[in-house]
């Protein structure tokens, strides 16, 4: 049995001391291979951009030995000087590279490491790269929230979400960046809140050839006990009133109460809360008592129980 053993681990040893041998010997042959290869846009003009993305490589067909395609499959992203370049200093607003032929009149744009012994036949995807440029632009735009928040029963959010920053630079093609009026925060949701809370949110790229800065906010939500309060002493406003008449509204204030957010309502007045007639539309000579249009704060919940809920209007002067 041990001598079985003995003879298996000595043919393993010849079938890898004969693969090692042949290894080497094929390894010298010479063949042309398809591979990926970094691409490399270079001398853009100052004040100049992208309208479109840039390939990141492009598929070339190399000539050399197998050691050598051995050495770039492993370790391709340790050779700086493994590239294809194209030299944009001529370019003003598009070109159109035919990529094969560029190459071939311009072989030092195909840089291949000095260590292997490659050499480059031609491209073969794509052929051709539109290059579209554009003024750089930068300009600043607010934040626009995908945050869906959804309180616990008897809490309120009490006004919008609030950013810090409240707005963002972003930069890239003027042609684009024109057209993109608010950038958008990561959609998230949020539910059965009690409190309020302060969180980062992320924002999303408006464009992919579009720069933005910071990438992403704080951001406050501002979560309430809902509570409700009495105003009183709300003064009456009478609006589009004539000129030549002496118009009275008795009583000239009233109260009411507001639904809302406990720290928010405490701190409404009187003053915050706007109680109209409007004379031109509903005045009419038969008529006394008038039921006024209430405006509150848009972080109020609701108002209700307004009292007195009719006003009297009292005109001293006939219309002539």
């Amino acid at each position: 049995m041990l001598t079985n053993t003995n003879q298996i681990k000595r043919l393993l040893y010849s079938f890898v001391i004969a693969f090692i041998f042949w290894f080497f010997i094929k390894s010298e042959d010479t063949y042309s291979v398809t591979t990926s290869i970094p691409l490399v846009a270079r001398n853009l003009q100052e004040q100049k951009t992208y309208k479109e993305e840039v390939p990141e490589s492009i598929i070339v067909t190399l000539k050399g030995s197998g050691r050598a395609f051995i050495w770039l499959r492993f370790f391709d992203h340790f050779y700086e000087d493994y590239k294809a370049v194209i030299d944009l200093s001529s370019i003003a607003d598009e070109y159109n590279f035919e990529l094969d032929q560029y190459y071939k009149n311009n072989p030092e744009k195909i840089v291949l490491p000095e260590s292997l012994d490659l050499e480059f036949v031609e491209v073969i995807s794509p052929r051709s790269i539109k290059i579209n440029l554009d003024q750089y632009l930068v300009k600043k735009v607010p934040i626009k929230s995908e945050v869906i928040v959804s309180t616990a029963p008897g809490y309120i959010q009490v006004g919008k979400e609030v950013f810090f920053p409240d707005s963002i630079s972003i930069g890239g093609p003027q042609e684009i960046v024109d057209t993109i009026n608010f950038v958008k925060t990561q959609k998230d949701t949020l539910v059965d809140l009690m409190s309020s809370i302060e969180s980062e949110f992320l924002i999303i790229n408006p464009n992919r050839v579009v720069d933005f800065d910071p990438k992403k906010v704080k951001g406050f939500i501002n979560i309430q006990p809902i509570s409700e309060t009495i105003v009183t002493g709300i003064p009456v406003k009478l609006i589009n009133k004539p000129n030549d008449i002496n118009v009275f509204v008795n009583p000239a204030t009233v109260s009411l109460t507001i639904v809302g957010g406990l720290d928010q309502i405490a701190s409404i007045v009187s003053t915050d809360i706007e109680v109209l007639i409007n004379f031109e539309k509903s005045w009419s000579a038969d008529k006394q008592f008038y039921s006024p249009e209430v405006r509150i704060p848009d972080s109020i919940l609701e108002w209700k129980d307004l009292s007195p809920n009719n006003l009297e209007i009292l005109v001293i002067k006939e219309i002539n």
